[in-house]
């Protein structure tokens, strides 16, 4: 009998992260209530354009690491391409997400890790089409958030700019989760004291 794996399922996530259904007790709501995740984006790993995107076969599309596609750019298409500017720091990746580079399919890639461990959490990998853009953040998040987090209420989200990610987060995704966004320590210095009250 052939059984389908899910969404992300023939990827591995940390073994040492608490997952409500695969490592915790059954009264592990006494102790356990959030998750913790890092998020950041890599600009080196680009993708051109193929001259025949139709011979393009997805060996396992969405079962691993990356999003599904299909899902993931009909979410892309519906979402509006907010063309906020950093009010914080200049930080180049938000502020260089209008540079379009007409001959690649993606300009990056943008992942979701647990921030203990650094293991990628498996259906959360997305590709950038014009540098970091929020909707495409929002997407690997929301795909994180989900995975194994059944009754987990609250989520510490940790964003080189989590100051300017959060402002709109609540508008533009609907999630029931309660979201604190931080900054990493290493991009600390490129953040004004106004970022976190």
């Amino acid at each position: 009998m052939e059984q389908d794996p899910g969404d992300g399922g023939l990827a591995l996530f940390c073994p040492a992260c608490p997952q409500p259904g695969v490592n915790l007790p059954a009264d592990w709501k006494g102790y356990y209530h959030q998750a913790i995740w890092h998020k950041d984006g890599n600009f080196t790993a680009q993708h051109m354009k193929m001259n025949k995107p139709e011979l393009d076969v997805a060996l396992s599309d969405g079962k691993g690491y990356m999003v599904t596609e299909v899902p993931y750019q009909s979410h892309l298409k519906q979402s509006l391409d907010s063309k906020e500017r950093s009010t914080c720091s200049n930080h180049r990746a938000i502020n260089a997400a209008n540079i379009n580079k007409s001959n690649l399919q993606s300009t990056g890639i943008d992942a979701t890790a647990c921030a203990q461990h650094g293991c990628f959490v498996p259906h959360s990998v997305v590709d950038f089409q014009k540098g970091e853009r929020y909707m495409n953040t929002d997407y690997s998040i929301c795909n994180a958030l989900g995975y194994h987090s059944e009754s987990i209420t609250k989520a510490l989200v940790i964003y080189d700019v989590g100051c300017q990610w959060s402002i709109n987060f609540r508008s533009r995704v609907k999630n029931t989760l309660e979201i604190v966004p931080a900054v990493g320590k290493f991009h600390l210095a490129a953040h004004k004291l106004s970022c976190f009250p």
